[in-house]
């Protein structure tokens, strides 16, 4: 059984969304040192506030690295990817905004079939 799924699912979803360490590291007030700690397994304890920022900044729940198994459906395909790398490029509240218009498009449509 592998005993760093939190690391791993970290890792999986920031190359999924092409987000350096650094990266990652600033948008969740972390050191690099330590998300790359976390990764790798070498980091055994991390407290809720540390997973909540890294989560929030991961744009996924906490419930969602802390599952086995969950971090290989977490696949965006090449327009999904750039379509969060975009709205990641705005504060959360503005990519808050798209991200509803977004979604009210969608269901729209969906209601147009």
């Amino acid at each position: 059984m592998n005993e760093n799924i939190i690391g791993n699912n970290i890792a999986k979803r920031r190359h999924a969304l092409n987000i350096s360490q650094e990266k990652l590291a600033e948008a969740s007030d972390l050191s690099i040192n330590y998300i790359s700690r976390i990764e790798r397994g070498a980091s055994k304890h991390i407290s809720a506030e540390s997973l909540y920022r890294i989560s929030k900044s991961l744009n996924i729940s906490m419930e969602t690295l802390m599952e086995d198994g969950h971090g290989d459906l977490i696949n965006p395909g090449p327009q999904q990817e750039r379509l969060i790398n975009y709205l990641q490029n705005f504060n959360l509240e503005k990519s808050e905004t798209f991200s509803k218009h977004i979604l009210d498009l969608l269901m729209n449509y969906h209601l147009d079939l």
